[in-house]
């Protein structure tokens, strides 16, 4: 599944969504920024080990696509829609068959377009080594960002069960 398909899918899925929906998604993307920051907080010396030896490389020549999954793109369009028109022009000239520099590195060669704590799951979670101290704090991004395909998974029965516990409105009684 290519990013551009990831990115249209998930414009569809926000969209979708009805007022009430889209706060609950809201709250949850919400936990998943508190989470991504406390990690992060927590992550200092496996994040400076990773800038000093590695320098970004999982950023650059990767598959981007392979990073990138649908929730991501949820999550971040859910906090920052305002960022839709440049991830719609970035993705469009994905190439999805070869490795290529992450689409979302400024000019190529970054920073990242992403705030910090409103990542991919896999740009926040992974490190090149040391990250045994902050496991605990990956496990809770991890399980956050799970959230959300839980949301979307659940997203119809919720609303067929909402619809069928409504009370039946009856019809007005006839005059014989």
């Amino acid at each position: 599944m290519s990013l551009r398909y990831k990115f249209n899918r998930a414009q569809t899925l926000v969209t979708a969504l009805t007022p009430e929906e889209r706060a609950d998604l809201r709250r949850i993307c919400e936990t998943i920024q508190r989470s991504q920051e406390n990690l992060l907080a927590n992550a200092g010396p496996a994040m400076r080990h990773c800038l000093r030896n590695c320098k970004g490389l999982c950023c650059r020549n990767g598959h981007v696509d392979d990073i990138i999954g649908l929730w991501d793109l949820v999550y971040i369009l859910t906090l920052t829609p305002e960022l839709a028109d440049d991830i719609a022009a970035r993705v469009k000239g994905e190439s999805p068959f070869y490795s290529a520099n992450c689409l979302f590195l400024k000019e190529d060669t970054g920073p990242c377009i992403f705030a910090a704590a409103i990542r991919p799951e896999v740009c926040v979670t992974t490190f090149c080594s040391g990250d045994r101290a902050i496991q605990k704090e990956i496990r809770r991004v991890k399980r956050a960002f799970f959230k959300i395909g839980c949301f979307f998974f659940w997203r119809r029965p919720r609303a067929l069960l909402k619809r069928l516990s409504r009370p039946t409105r009856r019809g007005k009684p006839t005059a014989a």
